[in-house]
């Protein structure tokens, strides 16, 4: 098999043109791929490497339910196999158990019910989405917005491991440190934004039990976005946490 580890022997080819086709079900979610090349129940196809990467790919998507795209590379030479194109491709193991740039994979291919072989094999995996890259230099303290960011599709299980993904909201974000253009987003070079500040005069939502109520109160301290904060209500003088919402309001639970 050219490198590729192999515990049952293969049928022979004379045996998978017999194959009419195989049954598929969707209710093993987690490693059930069957080929959607569309043809006779008795067409035969070329399980290649590329047609093997990309299976692979899909599984890996769908085992850790990940976003973004997932690209398999083998490491070893695959040679191909002829199976009917309703062949599944059942994935048994993973080694580490997560996405991993490097991975060892156990997988066996089946067809109308036949075991057509166990195999084991070491591949290179990307995982691609899109992070924010920034588009001009920042420096520290700017408040995040998109129109100062580009969105760039990379591979983050390399070197944009601990970058911003694109879906982020960052309006409640500035910039801990100077960031150079063209720069992935990290987030180490954010700091939440302090939406309330100490002295402040808010306000505050109160709600529960079926009621709700609107005052007035006094912020004891600094607070950022989704922070509990210690008020005082102008009108009682009673002191309470809150939740901040935004840079001029809170919530409290009654």
């Amino acid at each position: 098999m050219g490198g590729v580890e192999r515990f049952v022997k293969i049928p022979t080819f004379e045996k998978f043109e017999k194959i009419t086709s195989a049954f598929y079900s969707q209710s093993n979610r987690n490693s059930l791929v069957s080929d959607t090349i569309s043809g006779d129940s008795q067409e035969v196809v070329s399980l290649n490497a590329q047609v093997l990467q990309t299976r692979l790919g899909e599984l890996l998507k769908h085992r850790y339910q990940v976003e973004g795209e997932v690209v398999v590379s083998l490491t070893r030479t695959w040679e191909p196999l002829s199976l009917g194109h309703n062949f599944i491709l059942k994935l048994n193991s993973c080694s580490p158990d997560e996405l991993s740039s490097s991975s060892y994979l156990k997988f066996v291919l089946w067809d109308q019910g036949l075991n057509c072989g166990d195999f084991a094999i070491p591949v290179k995996v990307s995982h691609f989405k899109e992070v924010y890259f920034t588009d001009r230099p920042l420096s520290s303290g700017v408040r995040l917005s998109e129109n100062l960011l580009k969105k760039c599709k990379v591979d983050v299980l390399k070197q944009h491991a601990n970058s911003v993904q694109a879906s982020v909201n960052l309006k409640s974000f500035e910039t801990a440190s100077s960031i150079r253009a063209d720069s992935p987003l990290k987030w180490s070079n954010l700091s939440k934004l302090t939406l309330i500040n100490k002295g402040q005069i808010i306000d505050v939502f109160a709600s529960g039990n079926g009621i709700f109520v609107t005052m007035k109160g006094l912020a004891l301290e600094d607070g950022v976005a989704g922070s509990l904060v210690k008020v005082k209500n102008l009108s009682s003088k009673k002191e309470f946490l809150a939740k901040v919402l935004n840079e001029s309001s809170v919530k409290v639970h009654l």
